[in-house]
């Protein structure tokens, strides 16, 4: 038999996937120790044996000071919201990093199903973003019972007043932080390439490191707490004892291994990565007409995914903290317009401005080929499904989750490379809420890496 149809036989053990019946499989798990921990950073070093696999954890948690009271971790990005900066690094080489990335979280988080957020979420990562249609079962005329109304789905009975609706909901002890609970943050969610592909470490022959810059907790964004917070509040420090890596290292029967060892020599692959940019404007900024360089000049961007969130005087009187995207405001049930378009290469994305939140909406799953499980009134307070008078944490659902779920997806459709001119955005608030805001926009651009005998390097695309 041939060389080739040998080589033919040994699949692609970096690609996750089926593999063929007769392959055996092992998994190895080892407990990392950071090299480097502080309330500020840490970096963990694994080891080069076998392939990583993607769903590696890493545990976070955080101390109780002693003035938390009810507190927990926001709901809709839950742990995420400690890290604001992640990298991945193969020697000297920063592989792939997101900035500003528990913010980024806060968009991820939008597609996960309501029901994984329920039963695995929330007890994983401590996101409960899932919601639930409330019956009024106080009604005596039981073909009258109203579930016109949506609100958190906790693990709790909604809780009803004598009067009616309305009522109060705590947080479960296994989210409350005073009991410090620990959860964890998925490889694969820090760097969005290792879904669907499996590092093989064996073949490295470099350090290969995952750094954390943590959320500071000066900046009082790691948290939310049960009501309005107290004048004094400390926010909890990083729990160091308790970071952790659980390394699950895959290796595969026989001489399978050294042979893709052997066959892949040289082996190059595509994959993409994130860039921030960031802007601050004020209300009455907003509602101009704004035309601004987002990056990108000689890149190859498969999507842009903009947010503008508002910056809270006090983050921790939240569910959300400032992990959000805000939409234009609504004033005498009459809702405000966010007008928007996208320039590259000389040619506008949409022929006609965008103005529409139905087709803001539909431009977002087109951008992600996925659907955002959240209801109208959270993407843009329309419809008026959330309760005003249901509360979780003494916070009321609808003005905390109403229209802060406002992310705009672009796709570039024409699979070129940006000129040197870059990728510019245009857009507008008709009505925006009253405050300060930040814009984040995140490039999604194309990468190529190559393992060449054991050493490893990247380059834009």
């Amino acid at each position: 038999m041939a060389v080739s149809d040998e080589r033919s036989k040994i699949p692609d053990l970096m690609k996750i996937g089926q593999l063929p019946s007769d392959i055996s499989q092992d998994v190895d798990t080892e407990v990392l120790d950071p090299v480097v921990v502080n309330d500020n950073f840490c970096r963990f070093v694994l080891t080069n044996k076998g392939f990583l696999h993607s769903f590696s954890k890493i545990v976070l948690s955080l101390n109780d000071t002693g003035t938390i009271g009810g507190a927990t971790f926001p709901v809709n990005v839950g742990v995420h919201s400690l890290v604001q900066r992640c990298a991945l690094r193969i020697g000297t080489t920063i592989v792939a990093e997101i900035d500003d990335f528990n913010h980024w979280m806060g968009y991820k988080s939008l597609f996960i199903d309501n029901d994984i957020n329920y039963e695995r979420e929330t007890f994983l990562t401590s996101r409960i973003l899932a919601t639930e249609l409330v019956y009024d079962n106080t009604l005596n005329d039981s073909s009258n019972i109203n579930a016109s109304i949506m609100t958190l789905k906790t693990h709790r009975e909604t809780v009803q007043t004598a009067a009616g609706l309305g009522g109060e909901n705590l947080a479960m002890p296994v989210l409350n932080l005073e009991n410090k609970p620990e959860f964890s943050v998925s490889v694969a969610d820090l760097f969005p390439f290792l879904r669907f592909n499996q590092l093989p470490l064996y073949m490295i022959n470099q350090q290969v490191s995952i750094e954390l810059h943590f959320q500071p907790s000066s900046t009082h964004k790691r948290i939310v707490v049960e009501g309005a917070p107290p004048a004094n509040l400390a926010e909890p420090t990083i729990n160091t004892p308790s970071v952790k890596f659980i390394a699950d290292y895959i290796y595969y029967d026989g001489d399978l291994m050294e042979q893709y060892r052997n066959q892949n020599q040289m082996m190059n692959w595509t994959y993409t990565d994130y860039r921030l940019n960031k802007r601050s404007f004020t209300k009455a900024q907003l509602e101009e007409s704004i035309i601004m360089d987002v990056g990108g000049a000689g890149r190859l961007c498969n999507k842009v995914i903009t947010a503008v969130s508002q910056t809270l005087t006090t983050p921790d009187d939240s569910l959300l903290n400032e992990y959000t995207a805000i939409s234009p405001d609504k004033a005498n049930n009459n809702m405000g317009v966010l007008t928007n378009n996208l320039v590259y290469n000389d040619n506008r994305l949409y022929p006609i401005d965008r103005k529409n939140p139905a087709i803001h909406f539909h431009d977002l799953v087109q951008t992600e080929q996925n659907i955002p499980h959240i209801c109208r009134d959270m993407w843009s307070k329309g419809g008026n499904g959330l309760s005003s008078v249901y509360k979780y944490m003494e916070h009321d659902v609808s003005s905390k989750l109403a229209g802060q779920f406002f992310y705009i997806g672009y796709r570039l459709n024409r699979n070129e490379r940006v000129n040197s001119k870059g990728i510019q955005l245009e857009f507008k608030y008709s009505l925006a809420p009253t405050g300060n805001f930040i814009h984040r926009s995140w490039l999604e651009l194309v990468k190529t890496a190559t393992l060449n005998n054991g050493m490893f390097s990247t380059e834009y695309a």
